[in-house]
């Protein structure tokens, strides 16, 4: 009977309080999170996040309410954004450099673009975009530069559209490999991640593949389900939802840290979904079944 009650108790102990980065002192700090409250309402679904870094705002999608939710670089709420019915259930969300927004609608499989200065909203131009008859989008990225790449998970392939939203190119082509995730450094380096290999890779601006780290399995630095990655200065950040912690690589692909772990009090999380690092080096985290952005600095 005592050793039952000690491990609940231990049980009970890892679920609140917060777990400090594995391998690195003091590497990571909850700032905040971002829920449901009286301001907006019942947050259901969480799609995806971006902070623009010429407003110095917080977006991200509420795709259970099909709505665009923004916040100021203190983090307070601004406003709630309902296209009139011309959004369902949005996912991945980015704003352009000229200030419109792009969200992904999985369920009509296209990408939304819309202009609220001139109150309009339409569909990505696929004109130029082969097989774009079976064009099915996941996530997007943009680059230094304006660049728009947007995973196309029908054809295993990354689309690349230039600043005005004019079809460039397929970066990466004749690929086996199943896209869940894409980002883009500085230096344009491009990252994406294949949840079911377990496996990162880099490319260079080309689409050649430089590196590749990553693995399935039980170990500490090995992932159970990955979903999502990110990149800071020197980083690679990568969530794996089912180990409800995050990962960090060096640009190398070598192991460092991980953090957090499964939990409901602010600097935990359960079934983590996605992650935005803005230039502050701010960590956003789609904490799913908890409802809400976990904020760590």
């Amino acid at each position: 009977m005592i050793k039952k009650y000690i491990l609940v108790l231990n049980i009970f102990m890892l679920l609140i309080v917060p777990l400090k980065a594995y391998g690195k002192k003091d590497a990571i700090n909850i700032i905040t999170t971002l829920g449901s409250n009286q301001d907006i309402g019942i947050l259901g679904l969480i799609g995806g996040v971006f902070f623009d870094e010429i407003k110095k705002r917080l977006y991200f999608t509420d795709s259970s309410n099909c709505r665009i939710l923004s916040y100021d670089s203190e983090f307070n709420y601004l406003s709630a954004l309902h296209p009139k019915g011309d959004l369902k259930n949005p996912t991945s969300i980015l704003r352009t450099i000229d200030g419109r927004f792009l969200v992904v609608e999985p369920s009509k499989r296209n990408v939304v673009v819309i202009d609220v200065v001139q109150k309009l909203i339409n569909t990505l131009d696929l004109a130029e975009v082969s097989d774009s008859a079976t064009f099915n989008p996941g996530r997007m990225t943009i680059d230094s530069d304006g660049n728009i790449y947007i995973i196309d998970r029908a054809n295993n392939r990354i689309l690349v559209f230039n600043s005005n939203l004019k079809f460039n190119k397929e970066v990466i082509k004749k690929s086996k490999i199943r896209f869940n995730d894409i980002k883009v450094d500085r230096q344009g380096y491009i990252y994406t991640l294949s949840t079911l290999e377990g496996v990162a890779r880099k490319y260079d601006k080309s689409g050649k593949k430089i590196l590749e780290f990553g693995r399935r399995g039980k170990s500490r630095d090995e992932f159970s389900f990955p979903t999502s990655l990110a990149v800071d200065k020197g980083l690679i950040y990568i969530v794996d939802q089912h180990k409800n912690k995050i990962f960090v690589f060096d640009r190398k692909g070598k192991f460092v840290f991980n953090f957090s772990g499964l939990g409901w009090i602010e600097g935990r999380l359960s079934m983590p979904s996605y992650i935005f690092i803005n230039n502050s080096n701010t960590i956003f985290v789609v904490d799913r079944d908890n409802s809400r952005v976990s904020i760590f600095k």
